[in-house]
């Protein structure tokens, strides 16, 4: 597998979204919810990640704008929590993104992975369907602004993943061919397979190892690699990159 360019998911690729959410939403939900059940309240930051009825993936589709889905997802932790406390998004967002930031981090294998690759003759760039603000303040938060050659939100492109347009216009950005140009993400369906099907090489990334065997069957039957870290991703690629 050779390639010119480097494009990264964001979120659990870049830094521990998942981590910093469940903490950060923990934090926040006993000061809002009191009442509710605690055991439900520590979960909170994890159920918002996970946002079971799918408005984050509305809002990928365009169907909805990034506050109304936000929005939705707070109103549907308090239905979950079975309070009758009506919380504002904005009163939410107001205390939890505070403690989302500060405990955001990220990976240990982004600021290596980058600096070999760039030395390799590589452009390394982000392809995210978060919106572009909350990915530069996240980037910020992450100590990992200014990395990057160019970042490609959902907002921005008007598209997002696993849409073919959302891979096609960010290669165009990175000034790469999409056939030259690996992706590389976390989340099996919107990332790697996604950019498979825009005609580009993929790796699945899965920081825990774990992977169902009918997962693990599909990536083979599309030759996508599995790797546990980023720092796998510079040696996928043999020969130069573009000098």
């Amino acid at each position: 597998m050779t390639f010119a360019g480097v494009l990264l998911d964001a979120d659990d690729t870049l830094y521990d979204t998942r981590a910093a959410m469940h903490r950060a939403g923990a934090e926040v939900a006993h000061r809002l919810w009191p009442h509710a059940d605690p055991a439900r309240l520590e979960f909170v930051g994890v159920r918002f990640r996970d946002d079971p009825e799918g408005w984050f993936a509305a809002y990928t589709r365009g169907e909805l704008d990034f506050d109304d889905m936000r929005t939705r997802r707070i109103d549907e932790i308090g239905r979950w929590l079975g309070s009758e406390e009506v919380v504002e998004p904005a009163r939410f967002f107001a205390l939890y993104e505070p403690a989302f930031h500060e405990a955001l981090e990220a990976f240990d294998d982004v600021h290596p992975t980058v600096a070999a690759l760039r030395e390799s003759g590589r452009a390394v760039g982000i392809l995210t369907n978060s919106s572009a603000d909350y990915t530069d303040t996240k980037l910020a938060a992450s100590g990992l602004d200014g990395v990057f050659d160019v970042i490609c939100s959902r907002d921005t492109l008007g598209f997002g993943k696993p849409d073919p347009r959302a891979f096609h216009e960010a290669c165009r950005r990175l000034g790469t061919d999409p056939s030259e140009t690996l992706y590389v993400g976390d989340d099996l369906h919107t990332d790697p397979l996604g950019a498979n099907g825009a005609g580009m090489p993929a790796a699945w990334l899965v920081r825990d190892g774990h992977v169902a065997e009918a997962d693990r069957k599909v990536v083979s039957a599309h030759g996508i690699p599995v790797v546990s870290g980023l720092a796998e991703v510079a040696d996928l690629g043999a020969g130069e990159g573009r000098r």
